[in-house]
């Protein structure tokens, strides 16, 4: 068999200010031999390559654009890396199959639909009859136009994510049985009117999103003509009319199957609705909470302006609250802010400054703050995370600590996401050995910090990653839909 692979995982935050233009798309894609050799990672192109090399495919690299997460993506950029998909495909001639990681979140300027846009025009160019199969992360917004143009989508099933490599080899097997004419799937999507909130979509023993997930499986694992059944939670800050949860089905020549397991999980998910409505602590509550509790260390989690959500990553709510309560043995997770980073390079190491630190590029985060400390850290900000989830390397861009006495501020030179435990102890500093860990994160706090913290508070920050959907500027998501209206 030859097969061709690729990726366009980019996710969008429709609320912030900034861009990602083709620039960022350049210094962020991957070709040919790198491509492939990326491929050997945690990824789902990973999984689909280790299933091909076994059985001996021949594989067309295409190209796998990773550039994070951010703002609206520019009309350049995506139709250049639309292009440059298709391109490719053009002169690899005939293949047996395309396979895609697909975050499922991508929006520009001028399409509400990347990856629908994008699985289209290649269905376009591949015919019919190609398999063409895309694997999505658990917070992907999926669109008819998904379900129309891909053979098969398949959804990671847990959150944190760490099964991209097990969701690659099912896409590898499913496209080989496509190929040898034994599988001949058919999909049904749904959704409930409801939109999550992200700080309610862990999946472990008693949340919601665990119990519907398993619910899911269930059905799946029950009858030999159900090929996957993909449940995906939804990212409510990348407003399209389809945001919010979802279910894809795809059974083997039964449609009318799929479309009842679809509707039989779209109605649980609907009677759960209220369980997934946010649970934060006001900032001065949980500041005052975390600095009386006995033990630590107490991680506050400011989940409005996450690293994992496209926000600035430059919000001091928090940072103003733990030095206004003189708080001790607290460490600032990161305050994006590389010109205070500069100034703090400048000084150098061991040297006292003062700086006006974070609430620079908005107003939704904060006010820019005065700090004085010692320069204790400077570093390239390069570090691998400690997890079996978001595994990988991370870049925050050149980074230092200071010092403020009772407070250790992480300032970084791009927005990052302190969700685990080498994102502190790369820097120097000991996670165990601190009372206090405030983290820009939505949800993968909870299990990054779970062998050590004592005490996990979410924490009511201002910002456009809040959990308090109602806050945000909504326009196009389709009405009415909970929790953003009273049903």
């Amino acid at each position: 068999m030859r097969v061709a692979v690729g990726g366009y995982l980019v996710a969008v935050n429709t609320f912030v200010a900034q861009r990602l233009g083709r620039e960022h798309f350049q210094h962020a894609t991957l070709t040919g031999e790198t491509l492939l050799t990326a491929g050997r990672g945690e990824s789902a192109i990973a999984g689909f390559l280790e299933y091909a090399r076994t059985h001996q495919w021949e594989i067309v690299p295409l190209q796998f654009v990773v550039p994070g997460v951010g703002g609206l993506i520019t009309r350049e950029a995506h139709e250049a890396t639309k292009d440059a998909f298709l391109a490719m495909l053009r002169q690899a001639g005939p293949v047996d199959g395309v396979f895609l990681q697909l975050h499922g979140t991508a929006v520009a300027e001028h399409v509400d639909d990347c990856e629908g846009d994008l699985l289209a025009a290649m269905r376009g160019l591949l015919g019919e009859k190609v398999p063409l199969i895309a694997s999505l992360d658990g917070h992907a917004n999926v669109t008819p136009s998904m379900v129309e143009h891909a053979s098969v989508l398949i959804g990671v099933k847990t959150n944190p994510h760490y099964d991209f490599v097990a969701v690659g080899q099912q896409a590898a097997r499913i496209m080989a049985g496509m190929c040898a004419g034994v599988l001949m799937p058919t999909s049904a999507w749904a959704q409930p009117a409801l939109v999550p909130s992200l700080q309610k979509l862990y999946i472990a023993p008693g949340w919601p999103m665990e119990h519907l997930m398993r619910q899911a499986q269930n059905l799946a694992a029950r009858d030999p003509r159900v090929i996957d059944v993909s449940l995906l939670g939804g990212f409510p800050y990348s407003e399209i009319p389809q945001t919010g949860m979802s279910v894809v089905v795809t059974t083997n020549n039964e449609p009318g199957l799929a479309r009842e397991i679809a509707e039989k999980i779209t109605a649980a998910c609907w009677a759960k609705r209220h369980a997934f409505t946010a649970d934060v602590v006001p900032v001065a509550d949980a500041v005052r909470e975390a600095i009386e509790s006995e033990d630590g260390p107490v991680v506050l989690g400011d989940l409005a302006d996450s690293g994992g959500a496209g926000t600035p990553g430059d919000g001091t709510v928090l940072l103003a609250e733990l030095l206004r309560q003189n708080a001790t043995s607290a460490v600032i997770s990161n305050i994006t802010d590389p010109a205070a980073v500069q100034e703090a390079i400048q000084a150098g190491i061991g040297k006292q400054v003062t700086l006006t630190v974070g609430g620079k590029v908005d107003r939704f985060h904060g006010d820019p703050i005065q700090i004085s400390g010692r320069v204790r850290v400077i570093q390239d900000g390069v570090y691998r995370a400690a997890t079996p989830f978001n595994a990988g390397t991370y870049r925050r861009g050149p980074t230092v600590v200071l010092d403020c006495g009772g407070v250790e501020v992480i300032l970084t030179s791009r927005p990052a996401h302190g969700f685990e435990v080498n994102h502190f102890r790369s820097l120097g500093i000991e996670p165990t050995a601190r009372k206090i860990l405030a983290v820009k994160s939505e949800l993968q706090h909870r299990a990054g910090f779970a062998g050590i913290a004592s005490k996990i508070i979410d924490v009511d920050t201002p910002g456009l990653a809040t959990p308090i959907l109602s806050r945000l500027p909504y326009r196009k998501i389709r009405r009415p839909v909970f929790p953003l209206d009273d049903m």
